[in-house]
């Protein structure tokens, strides 16, 4: 029997009604490969999403890679550009090691020259300093011989002193009335022994001693008090150059004459007078003569008349 349209429609009503028959149906109709079709397309339509998401990923790894590559062609670039711009510094760095070296060379040899040169110093200042010892041993010999030149010219000028000291003292001795007459009438010089017993009365052996060195004892009349005055005596110290030390003596020398009941004044005379002795003079009340002049007399006689 053959099957018709009306057939086909009676069909599609009946499976619209009982749906669950659909089944039965395609199994019924369908081969056993048609059946899995379905399941296969799936399984491909998933295998085709695997396959896009897998493309997906690769298509961002692509992308990511080239991402990658870009920035390491950019590093590499600048790495290239670095290189050479470390190739021209190590190139500018060897020229000027090679400059440096010339350089060290240069100074290594003046070294060696300085060194020779010290060298030679060094020699040259030992030779130095062997003259130096040298003339310091002759120095040294010099100021000895110099030394002993000065003690020999301090002793020839202190004998010339004493000399000089000695010749005014018998000069002054000998002509006492000469220097002396205008202060003293009848003058006359006295041996200190002609009045040691007088002495020796009123001092000490000590005190005596030092009246025995003096240089000249002077008698007379002062003009002063007129002729019939009492005589007085007069202290004298001689020296070639009158210091401080003859004004000195010749005070104490005097003070000693009067203890022993004798009207002394002191008196210092000589060929110069040093400006000290001059001052120590005034203030002590000590008469003195330079050359024939007098100063101070007036006031030495009447301080030691007082």
């Amino acid at each position: 029997m053959s099957f018709t349209v009306n057939d086909l429609q009676d069909l599609t009503r009946l499976l619209a009604t009982h749906p669950e028959w659909l089944g039965e149906v395609r199994r019924l109709v369908l081969t056993e490969e048609l059946l899995k079709l379905p399941e296969i397309v799936r399984e491909l339509a998933e295998a085709q999403r695997r396959t896009e998401e897998q493309l997906a990923q690769l298509a961002t790894r692509v992308n990511e890679l080239t991402e990658a590559q870009r920035r390491a062609e950019e590093r590499l670039s600048r790495l290239e550009e670095r290189v050479s711009q470390l190739e021209d510094r190590m190139n500018q760095l060897e020229e000027r090691l090679n400059q440096l070296a010339a350089r060290v060379d240069e100074l290594a040899e003046a070294q060696r020259r300085t060194e020779e040169r010290l060298n030679q110093l060094a020699a040259r200042v030992d030779e130095l300093a062997e003259a130096q010892r040298q003339t310091e041993e002759r120095l040294e010999q010099l100021t000895a011989r110099v030394d002993q030149l000065t003690q020999t010219v301090q002793l020839l000028v202190n004998q010339m002193a004493e000399v000089r000291g000695d010749l005014l003292e018998i000069k002054f001795r000998e002509h006492a009335p000469a220097y002396f007459g205008r202060w003293l009438r009848r003058v006359r010089v006295v041996p200190i022994t002609d009045v040691e017993d007088k002495l020796e009365a009123a001092l000490t052996d000590q005190e005596v001693d030092d009246l025995l060195a003096l240089d000249l004892l002077v008698r007379g009349r002062p003009r002063l008090a007129g002729p019939e005055a009492e005589e007085i005596w007069l202290a004298v110290e001689v020296s070639s150059v009158v210091d401080a030390n003859d004004v000195r003596r010749a005070e104490r020398r005097a003070a000693l004459l009067r203890r022993a009941g004798l009207r002394a004044v002191p008196v210092a005379v000589g060929a110069r007078v040093n400006p000290k002795a001059k001052t120590l003079a005034e203030s002590q009340h000590v008469a003195l003569m330079q050359d024939g002049i007098d100063r101070g007399w007036e006031q030495a006689y009447r301080a030691a008349m007082s």
